[in-house]
């Protein structure tokens, strides 16, 4: 064999070779788990620069709202929405032109949380959703990114434990998920949903079973508002999310001016489906609040 044809062969192993460990190496990368970290750190990132989260301290949103009772009742009721937060502290106001169904009304202060009831011992059934997960307030995960006290802001203080949920495809859109369970745990599955392009948080979706003999705890009723009876003869799936869209820039922030929230009780004897609908219009960073709109006092 001639010394050109074995450096031939030589090198034609060479590359086989080479080729082999990068194809190896590109599908070990392929499989490799996006890490929580990461994240969050470019979902960070979609909402603003460093300095610009760093100056939000409080916020005071408003617009419109409407909610709409699809089974278990019907109608709908328009009306206003105020949306407040400075550190950890959040408030959610709700107005409406009804007599059975005047407010909605959710408050934390830093260490209690308040729901209003529309009536002397009744709540809607969003109301005792809220009521028996005071969690969802006390984490500042309900309203996303639309509250300063959105945990991912400040993942060091809440602690919470995440981890990667794989991809799923919702209304024809890619979303990277991210499981969420507060350090002091939750009966509720909690899942984020981010945007796999620009890492814009667009979903929330909280997920539980009320067996029989606990949900004398989601009674609610009132006007139109779905009545969620005292004794039911099965278990209850409780399936809530909210929803985020039409992202704009606010203050050197960019931020949803769509929200949605939408909570299905799946009940042989009550079952219940209502949604919020906003619509935000009004955007004021770093307002002066007194701390007394938080407290239930």
């Amino acid at each position: 064999m001639s010394d050109r044809l074995l450096c031939l062969r030589i090198f034609l192993c060479c590359l086989l070779l080479a080729g082999g460990i990068i194809v190896h190496v590109r599908a070990t990368r392929a499989d490799e788990k996006p890490k929580p970290a990461d994240i969050i750190a470019k979902h960070l990132d979609a909402i603003g620069s460093a300095e610009a989260r760093s100056a939000l301290h409080a916020t005071q949103f408003k617009g419109t709202c409407s909610v709409v009772v699809k089974q278990g009742g019907a109608g709908q009721v328009d009306g206003q929405i105020m949306m407040v937060s400075q550190g950890n502290q959040n408030l959610i106001r709700m107005t409406f032109d009804s007599p059975d169904y005047p407010f909605e009304e959710f408050k934390y202060d830093g260490k209690k949380y308040t729901g209003s009831q529309i009536h002397p011992g009744r709540r809607t059934p969003v109301g005792s959703f809220f009521n028996l997960n005071d969690i969802l307030f006390k984490e500042g995960l309900v309203g996303g990114v639309l509250s300063s006290s959105w945990p991912l802001l400040n993942v060091q203080e809440k602690n919470p434990r995440l981890e990667y949920g794989g991809t799923k495809k919702i209304d024809g859109q890619d979303l990277i998920a991210l499981k969420y369970v507060p350090r002091k745990g939750s009966d509720l599955k909690i899942t984020l949903y981010f945007d796999a392009q620009n890492f814009h948080h667009l979903r929330t979706e909280y997920q539980a079973t009320i067996y029989a003999s606990d949900q004398r705890k989601i009674a609610g009723g009132g006007g139109k508002m779905p009545d969620v009876q005292n004794q039911q003869a099965a278990n209850a799936r409780i399936e809530a999310y909210e929803e985020f869209a039409d992202f704009k820039a606010e203050g050197g922030l960019t931020l949803p001016h769509s929200y949605n929230f939408h909570l299905a009780i799946q009940s042989e004897t009550s079952p219940a489906i209502v949604d919020w609908q906003v619509k935000l219009t009004s955007f004021v960073m770093n307002p002066q609040i007194d701390a007394s709109v938080f407290s239930s006092n």
